[in-house]
Parts: C-alpha cells; sequence; structure tokens
C-alpha cells in the first residue's frame, strides 16, 4: 500500500528551480504592468479631457464678462470682408485662462488658439478638479494624434458693439484630423452647448426637434456678406430661400444644430479655430461640415488654420449647396 502520507522533501536544486520560476514570473508581471503605464502615459482620456473642455471654455467666458467694460480694443487689421480684426483684453485673458485650464491638466497637448499670447499672468487656479459630465465609456486614444482648437472669443466685433448675444468661447477637440468633441459656450447666457462624436451630448442639445419640411430654405450667413449670398441663392435656386444675418460662427452653427434653420453658409475664407467646435457639435447631431466643394476640413495641427473654400453647415440639407456657392 502506497503512503500518501508522506512529508515531501525538496533537494536545493529543486529549490533553486522554483525560486527561479517565482523570480521569472514576477519580473513578467512588473514587465507587463510597467508596459501597460507606458501605453496609458502615451494616451488621453477623451472623457476627461472633455471635462477639461468645458471647464476652460467656462473659464474663459468669465473673463470675457468680467472684462466687458475694460476692453482696450485694437486692431488686427482688417478681414477680407473689410471689417475690423479687433482684439480685446477679453480675448487676451480668456486665452490666457482657457489654455492654463486645459495645460494644467494636460501639459503635452497640442494646442491652436486664436490668439499668439506668448506670456500669460498666472492665475488662482479655478481648476483643481474637473466634473465629469458623461457616465459613458471611457475612450483612450493616442496623444500624437490629438489636436485641441480654441477660441477664446468668436465675434469679438459684435462684442465691442455689446451685441452679447453672438459671442461664444469654444473648443474642439480633433483627433487624427477630425472633429470629436466640440464645446459652445454662451458667456453672457451661461449656456455652455456640448457634443462628443458617437458618445454623448449636452441636454439643451436633445430639446430640438426636426421641423416639417416645406418648400423653403432658411439659412444663416454672416453680417458682413449677406448680399453676396442672396445673389448666390437667387441664381442658382428656384425655390424661395430665406436669409437671416448673424455674427460669430459658434451662433450660427448652434442655430444649425437647434433646427432653427436649414444650413449657415459662408462663401469667403474663415479661420479653422472659429469652426471646429461646431463642426464636432453637427457631426455629433448626424449633420455635416464641408467646404463649398463638399470637402471635409482637416483639423490636423500641421495644417493651415484658413479654410480657403468657404463653408456649409448642415444636418440634412447640405447637398443642397455643394457646388452652388460660387458667383
Amino acid at each position: 500500500m502506497m503512503n500518501f502520507g508522506g512529508t515531501v522533501r525538496l533537494n536545493k536544486y529543486g529549490i533553486f528551480v522554483i525560486l527561479c520560476i517565482f523570480i521569472v514570473y514576477s519580473l513578467h508581471l512588473l514587465s507587463k504592468k510597467a508596459s501597460d503605464d507606458r501605453s496609458e502615459a502615451n494616451k488621453f482620456n477623451l472623457r476627461t479631457l472633455l471635462s477639461v473642455a468645458i471647464k476652460a471654455a467656462e473659464n474663459g467666458g468669465k473673463r470675457v464678462v468680467e472684462n466687458k467694460d475694460h476692453m482696450n480694443v485694437k486692431s488686427k487689421g482688417k478681414t477680407k470682408e473689410g471689417l475690423q480684426d479687433s482684439v480685446t483684453n477679453a480675448d487676451v485673458l480668456s486665452h490666457c485662462s482657457m489654455t492654463s485650464t486645459i495645460k494644467h491638466f494636460f501639459p503635452s497637448i497640442k494646442l491652436i488658439s486664436e490668439e499668439a499670447v506668448k506670456h500669460c499672468e498666472e492665475e488662482t487656479p479655478e481648476y483643481d478638479t474637473v466634473d465629469f459630465v458623461s457616465d459613458d465609456n471611457e475612450q483612450f486614444v493616442n496623444k500624437d494624434d490629438v489636436t485641441v482648437w480654441i477660441d477664446p472669443l468668436d465675434a469679438t466685433h459684435e462684442y465691442t458693439e455689446k451685441l452679447y448675444q453672438y459671442v461664444t468661447t469654444m473648443v474642439c477637440v480633433a483627433v487624427k484630423g477630425k472633429p470629436i468633441i466640440g464645446v459652445i459656450h454662451k458667456p453672457f447666457e451661461k449656456i455652455t452647448s456640448w457634443a462628443w462624436v458617437g458618445v454623448s451630448k449636452s441636454e439643451d442639445l436633445d430639446k430640438f426637434e426636426e421641423k416639417a419640411s416645406n418648400d423653403n430654405l432658411k439659412v444663416i450667413v454672416s453680417r458682413s456678406h449677406k448680399g453676396d449670398i442672396e445673389k448666390i441663392l437667387q441664381k442658382k435656386f428656384d425655390k424661395k430661400v430665406a436669409i437671416i444675418s448673424a455674427a460669430g460662427a459658434g451662433y450660427k452653427a448652434l442655430e444649425v444644430a437647434k433646427h432653427q434653420v436649414d444650413a449657415y453658409l459662408h462663401i469667403t475664407a474663415i479661420k479653422k479655430w472659429d469652426v471646429c467646435a461646431g463642426n464636432a457639435v453637427l457631426n455629433a447631431l448626424g449633420g455635416k461640415m464641408l467646404n463649398k466643394y463638399g470637402n471635409e476640413l482637416d483639423y490636423s495641427n500641421d495644417v493651415d488654420v484658413v479654410n480657403e473654400n468657404g463653408l456649409i453647415a448642415s444636418l440634412t440639407k447640405y447637398k443642397d449647396f455643394v457646388g452652388n456657392l460660387d458667383l
């Protein structure tokens, strides 16, 4: 009869083998953890980035409101439409607040802003923590694929005229050149609209339903070139087109997002920080923002900041205008 209760004895060689196996396994676990840590260090969490983008837009908005009576307006020249391209204290202070907020959480992120401010005065931090705005799954993307575009004060000219309804601060997150997250904050109304393509959007963007279709189109255009658009639409379209003039690319994009107009049209050059956030919002809602020839805009960090070929932004009617905006 076999003795199963006997004592198991290990010689020195057996102990050495077991010890080696333990060390190798431990090193494997440590190596895997280090590899995971390195992989994590090379990625950005889009959920966190959305929350920070909202905080940045709202922080910038505070500076815009605080400085409405202390503008110190300067001119950067004239736009192609002949308007003064103004810059104010609020533009600069909003830029500093927004960039410092984003860089506080993401120091290595690639960031492109309308304002080229070399040195910002340090602020008392208002952003030690951020609220996570979405309970949806986290998404991680490679750091090298991410570019953030900010507009610290959209509709500066109207801001100096106290037409505050058009004023916004905006943040856009592009991944591999495509706008994925858009934040548009209206500082004087304290309303923040945001959308994350394929994941979530702010509650205010859920309130609007598509209006019943009719034969007439309603488009929104810049105050500066309503006449040129009117000539083009009269020439190219048989049906009646109602034209609304407004300021601020962010404001106009939201009018499209909220089904107040069928399309936002722009026939001249426009800067990408003006439209990136609106582009992301419309993409998230199933719409599109294209140049007038039907091509998507590229928001990679190494591209020209100017879109020279006009703009068509719409939830459903963009095909009506592609190729039809040349005089």
